[in-house]
């Protein structure tokens, strides 16, 4: 799934969300919330990690990587372009393309 079809799709089942009693709010600003609540689910992860000397596990992150993408898309909304802004923020982040 590209980008765009994800913001798309996130945005499409999002705003269905609105009787769900685990989703308050379909507005896309309460996306902004669950966005920081898994980034702090992917630091507490990674600070047990290295409290026991140990990696990451996948299952520890995976579902909060995903949220962090799925927020973002829907906090975007239709205001950002997300796969425009992706590939512009990597083509100035990291202007070298590896072959």
């Amino acid at each position: 799934m590209n980008l765009e079809r994800l913001q798309y799709e996130v945005n499409e089942r999002w705003a269905l969300q609105l009787n769900n009693p685990c989703h308050h709010s379909a507005d896309a600003g309460h996306a902004l919330v669950h966005l920081t609540k898994a980034v702090g689910k992917v630091a507490s992860a990674l600070n047990d990690a290295e409290h026991e000397n140990r990696e990451v596990r996948p299952d520890e992150v995976a579902k909060y990587l995903a949220d962090l993408v799925i927020c973002s898309a829907r906090f975007a909304g239709t205001t950002v372009d997300l796969d425009a802004a992706v590939d512009a923020r990597l083509a100035e982040k990291f202007p070298v393309r590896p072959r």
